[in-house]
């Protein structure tokens, strides 16, 4: 059996709505909105499921989790210094581990996807 990939997965409180929303940044337009944080990651987690679900249904993408794999391709792309530069990590940390194909931190991935979609851009994984 396949394993789910990880993705990001950001929770803000939603004052207008009084309780907590989780988004993740791999996956525009889903969110889940519940009275706990913990309640909305896992809702969130099997509405992503359902998503990919549908999604091999219909023989469209699932998103993959950021790979530096993923980065070192579009490093053709995209500029890795201005993305760097936009997540908040060092560029020079990000170029060692797409060179060197190193792993990301979750927080590295987070940042990295917040960046991404801020631009309107997606990496597809490998």
């Amino acid at each position: 059996m396949k394993t789910q990939p990880r993705y990001p997965i950001h929770i803000h409180w939603s004052e207008e709505d009084g309780e907590w929303i989780a988004t993740s940044p791999a996956w525009p337009g889903l969110s889940a909105l519940e009275s706990a944080p913990q309640k909305a990651v896992l809702e969130l987690q099997k509405v992503m499921r359902l998503a990919a679900a549908a999604n091999a249904v219909a023989a469209r993408p699932v998103p993959e989790a950021l790979s530096v794999a993923a980065l070192k391709q579009a490093g053709g792309v995209i500029k890795i210094a201005a993305l760097a530069a936009r997540a908040g990590i060092p560029a020079q940390t990000l170029h060692s581990k797409i060179r060197r194909g190193g792993v990301l931190s979750p927080e590295e991935s987070a940042a990295l996807h917040g960046a991404l979609a801020a631009a309107n851009l997606t990496v597809l994984g490998t």
